[in-house]
């Protein structure tokens, strides 16, 4: 999930409020996952604030809406209110992060079809030439944790840092998805080491 924008400030006094708070704020997500905030908050010392503001933190917008919710420092609140429009500020209130979205669930019909124009191989459980991995890639802007294995989209407020899977076969892969929340209707591209070893995987009802 992108970082907005980085928060600042030239108080070590409103740092260290800030930073002690944080600390002790921790998040669960729907799968279980947990992050401590703080973890996000980069750490100082009071002589790297004399000349002047710095940045403190570089935050994804879940964190952000995190911080809305329960943080009630000064110019970490201003500072959220001024990169986010006034309907996001609004409405982060409502966001549950420990909830599935509507429409997401397990156990989902997976078909994988030739990707028209590219495809030049039959489907095939391992990629060709020695390669230990597939590529999988969202084509429906779903990003992935490579930590927690879960894929999520905008909606869920959860942690992601790729937008690219490795599997070690097509069965596996499979399996992997029916056991994953996802919306009907998106697709994967699944690639391998040769020019034409891509394939279209569909997420069905």
């Amino acid at each position: 999930m992108a970082s907005i924008d980085k928060t600042y400030t030239e108080s070590y006094s409103d740092y260290m409020e800030f930073k002690k708070w944080a600390d002790n704020q921790v998040v669960t997500f729907f799968d279980g996952t947990s992050v401590c905030i703080g973890g996000w908050v980069w750490d100082y010392e009071e002589t790297d604030f004399q000349n002047g503001e710095i940045p403190i933190m570089n935050t994804p917008v879940w964190l952000d809406a995190y911080l809305l919710q329960n943080c009630k420092i000064d110019f970490v609140l201003d500072r959220m209110k001024s990169v986010h429009c006034e309907d996001f500020v609004n409405n982060s209130k409502d966001i549950n992060f420990s909830e599935i979205p509507k429409g997401w669930k397990k156990g989902r019909k997976i078909k994988i079809k030739h990707k028209l124009g590219r495809t030049k191989f039959s489907v095939h459980n391992k990629p060709y030439g020695g390669k230990k991995y597939w590529w999988l890639q969202s084509d429906d802007d779903i990003g992935f944790n490579s930590y927690t294995k879960t894929w999520s989209s905008e909606e869920f407020f959860y942690p992601h840092n790729t937008n690219t899977m490795y599997v070690r076969s097509v069965k596996s892969l499979i399996r992997y998805l029916r056991k994953q929340n996802l919306p009907y209707g998106v697709s994967f591209t699944l690639i391998g080491r040769y020019v034409g070893e891509e394939y279209t995987v569909y997420i069905g009802k």
